[in-house]
């Protein structure tokens, strides 16, 4: 037997893998199918609604103050999913807006359409009728934070 270094094994390997690929699988009958597609592992709502959030309306507007100076410190909503699913905080300067997806899989409450949200060492939380909602947040200078959930505009 010869010696087979590793940069063969792994074109080896490579082709045999791009040969499973082309072959597919075969059900029960003998006939050939095509490997399963993974799952899609990114939110493409929420990738959509930041590239182009002019393609969304508003559903749902939940208002309220935060007591700060309009300028200092972040306020945080630590109830939110990333683009690909993930746990995330969402970090919203002054004067600015931030869009992401509510958790729906934290507690109880979250379930039923909540978010919590943090700033300085007040904590709050706020409720869409939509669990999982699609959030835009506008934090205005003054301190006020407008929250709204989005949905795709199919008006005409």
């Amino acid at each position: 037997m010869s010696d087979v270094n590793r940069r063969d094994a792994v074109k080896m390997a490579a082709g045999l893998a791009i040969c499973a690929v082309g072959l597919g699988t075969q059900n029960a009958q003998g006939e050939q199918s095509a490997l399963p597609a993974a799952p899609p592992t990114t939110d493409s709502e929420l990738r959509s609604a930041q590239a182009s959030p002019e393609i969304f309306m508003f559903e749902e507007q939940v208002t309220f103050k935060i007591d700060g100076d309009g300028r200092s410190r972040p306020l945080y909503f630590t109830s939110a999913r990333d683009e690909r699913g993930e746990t995330a905080i969402i970090q919203v300067p002054s004067s600015s807006l931030r869009i992401f997806r509510a958790d729906a899989g934290r507690d109880a409450f979250t379930r039923q359409g909540g978010i919590y949200w943090k700033f300085r060492e007040a904590d709050g939380k706020i409720q869409f009728k939509k669990p999982g909602a699609l959030v835009m947040v506008v934090r205005d200078a003054d301190d006020t934070v407008r929250c709204y959930s989005l949905a795709y505009d199919l008006r005409c």
